[in-house]
């Protein structure tokens, strides 16, 4: 008798293993998702950044506003200083909001603009952008240089009303964005 016949599976060959997976070139798969990993990242440092922008533009214009306060309990100069504070919210405008058309405002839509830009800020900075604040702000730039003291504006005023629009400026960017930690 022939061995073959009684076992069937003895003209079988041994077992052949495949041959091992190389690491290069990754499958399709692999691909997309190193390229999306890569998106997830630059948008994610693109955001950092733009928020780093927005801080590192409210801590500036809190430095010139701390500079500014200083030269006037240094000289006294009401005027100057104060047309250096009207300038620096302005400033501070175009630099936190670039897409607005706020260069050529003046006047009562000066101050209308940042009522609304400033909608954070607390009640009385907002209701006072509508009286005397308001008023001092559009005039001081263009007032001249011997005013009568009884036309001064009260500078501690001032400054703590433009401090108080500069950190409203603030938080309505950390709210638009999310605000740190809110990833």
């Amino acid at each position: 008798m022939n061995p073959e016949h009684l076992d069937p599976l003895a003209g079988l060959r041994a077992y052949q293993m495949p041959e091992a997976l190389h690491w290069w070139p990754p499958a399709p798969g692999w691909w997309l998702l190193c390229l999306l990993a890569l998106l997830v990242t630059l948008g994610l440092v693109i955001r950092r950044r733009r928020r780093r922008r927005g801080r590192s533009l409210e801590r500036l214009a809190l430095r010139e506003l701390a500079e500014l306060k200083a030269s006037w309990a240094e000289r006294g100069d009401v005027l100057t200083v104060s047309r250096d504070l009207a300038s620096l919210l302005r400033r501070y405008a175009y630099a936190r909001y670039p897409g607005d058309d706020a260069a050529g405002l003046c006047g009562d839509a000066w101050i209308r603009y940042l009522g609304r830009r400033c909608e954070q800020a607390p009640a009385a900075v907002r209701a006072s952008l509508g009286g005397d604040l308001g008023r001092s702000l559009v005039d001081l730039p263009y007032r001249p240089l011997h005013a009568s003291p009884d036309d001064e504006p009260d500078v501690e005023v001032l400054a703590h009303a433009a401090e108080a629009l500069i950190r409203a400026g603030g938080r309505a960017a950390k709210t638009r964005t999310g605000g740190p930690g809110s990833s």
